[in-house]
């Protein structure tokens, strides 16, 4: 499972519901699991949002999963490896984890099928939007990144 997703869960799992404000999200982070400061609590709360595993209803922060089928691993800790910046594909791959429900290694590999189906001659990124498109995922938030992504890279 995604760490990315087990952080983002556990602050509603911890407090038994399914929306909380964006003060009481990064207190539980910060502050009840002394996990993280404040301001990287933001970040991470903001990492979320933009991999689309949460979404804002009527001011309140809602799981874009079901969170009843999260199991938070007994003494879990995220590893540093959450604090720091993720690729356009771990976006993508998130993207499609939290609509499809399918494991990241399922997605990878669907991607990389994908890839070779077309023979290589577009950039990873490109593949999973289209795998991402195929599974019925919204793209349109991670979009415009890939497109600066693509064209950037070829000038």
């Amino acid at each position: 499972m995604d760490e990315l997703m087990l952080v983002a869960a556990t602050p509603f799992k911890r407090n038994n519901k399914n929306s909380l404000s964006i003060k009481d999200f990064e207190f539980a982070l910060s502050f009840d699991l002394k996990w993280m400061a404040p301001d990287v609590a933001s970040k991470i709360r903001d990492r979320a949002i933009g991999a689309r595993l949460l979404k804002f209803k009527e001011a309140e922060l809602v799981p874009n999963f079901d969170i009843d089928k999260i199991e938070i691993p007994h003494g879990f800790k995220p590893s540093e490896s959450i604090f720091k910046e993720r690729s356009t594909i771990e976006d993508i791959i998130s993207l499609i984890v939290a609509n499809c429900g399918k494991s990241a290694r399922d997605i990878t590999a669907l991607i990389n099928k994908k890839q070779e189906q077309l023979e290589d001659l577009v950039d990873i990124e490109v593949a999973g939007l289209l795998t991402a498109k195929e599974l019925g995922c919204d793209i349109s938030p991670i979009y415009d990144k890939v497109y600066s992504n693509v064209f950037s890279n070829g000038e």
